[in-house]
């Protein structure tokens, strides 16, 4: 029986089934001018390209900088035991390809459980289930602001903790004039911070590497780390001048090259500073407009501490990254071109500097990163242009990643929710008013065919495919005016098209596996299958974590753990860790009873 894609949740209603003959999708050509991009000779000709592809409208005005923060020593609040040399067996960070492990708030070896909450690391033993060390971070510096909004990848006996600083214009760098100034202030800069930990005995910061530009996403293979950051200039953007009023003789700020190209300061207790620059012959130009920025990969390998990160730049802007251990896409939206979606491939096999290999742009706009796969050569890549979605096939020619197929005409009026993959077979969910669950072949990908469609109310968000060759669906329910009134999680079997065989209600529950991937557990030895939900309406039922077995007997409730805003679950030997911002709750894999509660505070 053919594995199905990852699951979506799909709302409980009468089950429409639609064969090929029925479909409404059509295959077409709808293939945008393909890229190509070439090698800069010059810095001065890299700075010149760099100035013309500028917004030329300002961004956002900066907020008002917070007020003085604290900065701790960064050592360990408690000593930490020794992890044993082998873990039990142990969940991970539920990611979309098994050989690309992505950032979490929460990773373990089976030994040890990290955990990054607000500022600070916690170290967990989970044979012990104690938390046997903390360790609270470099704070933000006056004049800027550090988010708790990191993330961590763990690897050997570090941890990479990966953050952001916002850093704000000086105070009195800009004059008003009376109530309306001639110059908007500069954007605020923002930088990427690499925070490097070694975790046996104390934990202890060991390096510090800060970037300068926007984190995008990282992606690891083995211990290299491959970081994607983009670079935008903060620079004072001149406006009309109110009538009578004198100009400011003083030339307008123009951004220069160290504005945009990623440059990387490392510190080190005890070490002299070091600092690093890409070369103007590492970055990479396009023949179009792809974006008024600069879109870098870095490498990174915390087991050899922090050295050249090796970037290679294009220019351009990217938001959405997709890594399956070998290759790199990272795509973003076009400037001065809406409804297009510029794609960058980057060979990232081994472990020394990635290499570009080829660009190319598709029609429509994506939904993340669950809507590109690289498949035999060939990347697939669903998107929603206008009122209609589909999917586009592309491959590599030379420098150029051509489209050679394509399937419209999903959903109509409607928009995709959630996209997965396995192998040569798609399936897509758009909603509206009803949710139709697509099954495509893409086994030809110059001519990718529909396989049929399941319609059912209300919308899917998340897909997840089990071993047994059956898709797991998690969404919610909806009424008639869209509103919604729980989650619903629904068990397909490998049949074309998909029958939903079971489903489950939680009314007053909503999931947060639709927007965070990463909050969904499913432990295969078992079936169990944990979703975090957030409380609706009034009066709001308990928050937690709703357990469920799904297997190929269907979908049984295996209980509820209560715990506020859970955002994340992990399975370590016969325990079973939901984690918040407050703490880390243990509970019995198979009775769900309270084993331990870790408070944070």
């Amino acid at each position: 029986m053919r594995a199905l894609a990852c699951g979506s949740a799909l709302m409980a209603a009468t089950l429409t089934l639609t064969a090929c003959a029925s479909s409404p999708i059509r295959s077409g050509p709808l293939r945008p001018p393909p890229l190509k991009l070439v090698a800069y000779d010059s810095c001065d000709a890299l700075l010149h390209d760099l100035r013309e592809s500028a917004p030329q409208t300002p961004g956002p005005v900066a907020p008002q900088p917070p007020g003085r923060v604290e900065v701790p020593d960064g050592t360990g609040d408690a000593y930490a035991a020794a992890p044993a040399p082998n873990g039990p067996a142990h969940s991970g960070t539920n990611t979309y390809e098994p050989d690309a492990d992505e950032p979490d708030t929460v990773k373990t070896d089976g030994r040890r459980i990290v955990t990054l909450a607000g500022n600070r690391l916690h170290i967990i033993d989970a044979a012990s289930r104690t938390l046997t060390a903390r360790l609270s971070l470099p704070e933000a510096q006056p004049g800027s602001f550090t988010g708790h909004d990191g993330q961590l990848l763990l690897s050997g006996d570090r941890a990479l903790v990966i953050s952001s600083r916002t850093l704000f214009p000086p105070p009195g760098v800009i004059t008003p004039r009376a109530s309306t100034p001639d110059t908007m202030p500069p954007r605020p800069r923002v930088q990427t911070i690499l925070t490097l930990v070694d975790l046996p005995g104390i934990p202890k910061v060991v390096g510090t590497m800060t970037v300068n530009g926007s984190y995008v996403d990282a992606r690891q293979t083995g211990s290299t780390i491959r970081l994607v950051v983009r670079s935008t200039p903060s620079v004072a953007v001149p406006l009309s001048t109110p009538q009578n009023q004198p100009r400011d003789p003083s030339p307008p700020q123009r951004p220069r090259l160290d504005d945009w190209l990623p440059t990387a300061t490392v510190t080190a207790p005890g070490v002299p500073q070091k600092q690093y620059q890409e070369p103007c012959d590492q970055v990479k130009r396009p023949s179009a407009p792809t974006g008024g920025g600069l879109l870098s990969v870095l490498t990174v390998d915390p087991a050899k501490g922090f050295a050249d990160p090796q970037p290679i730049s294009v220019l351009g802007d990217g938001q959405t990254v997709y890594g399956n251990g070998k290759t790199l896409y990272v795509a973003g939206s076009s400037f001065g071109g809406p409804g297009r979606t510029h794609l960058h491939r980057f060979d990232v096999g081994g472990s020394g500097r990635p290499r570009w290999v080829a660009s190319g742009v598709v029609q429509g706009t994506l939904l993340n990163q669950y809507a590109l796969s690289e498949y035999q050569g060939v990347l697939r890549v669903a998107t929603t242009a206008g009122d209609v979605s589909g999917i586009s096939t592309f491959t590599r020619r030379g420098d150029r990643l051509t489209q050679i197929g394509r399937l419209g005409g999903l959903g109509r009026n409607e928009r995709l929710y959630a996209v997965r993959y396995l192998g040569r077979i798609a399936y897509a969910v758009t909603f509206r008013q009803v949710d139709p669950l697509y099954e495509l072949d893409l086994g030809d990908p110059e001519h990718p065919r529909s396989l049929g469609e399941l319609k059912v109310d209300g919308f899917s968000s998340y897909l997840h495919p089990t071993p047994d060759g059956h898709l797991i669906g998690v969404g919610q329910n909806v009424t008639g005016r869209g509103t919604p009134t729980g989650t619903l999680v629904s068990e397909f079997d490998g049949s074309t098209p998909p029958r939903r065989i079971a489903s489950h209600t939680e009314k007053g529950r909503l999931p947060s596996t639709g927007m965070d991937p990463h909050a969904f557990l499913y432990w295969p030895a078992t079936g169990l299958t944990v979703i975090p939900t957030q409380p609706i309406g009034a009066p709001s039922p308990p928050g937690g974590a709703v357990a469920l077995t799904i297997d190929a007997r269907g979908i049984r409730p295996a209980g509820f753990i209560r715990q506020d805003l859970v955002s994340r679950a992990v399975v370590v030997g016969d325990t079973l860790w939901t984690f918040s911002d407050q703490g880390a709750l243990a509970s019995g894999l198979t009775d769900l009873r309270k084993r331990a509660w870790l408070g944070y505070a």
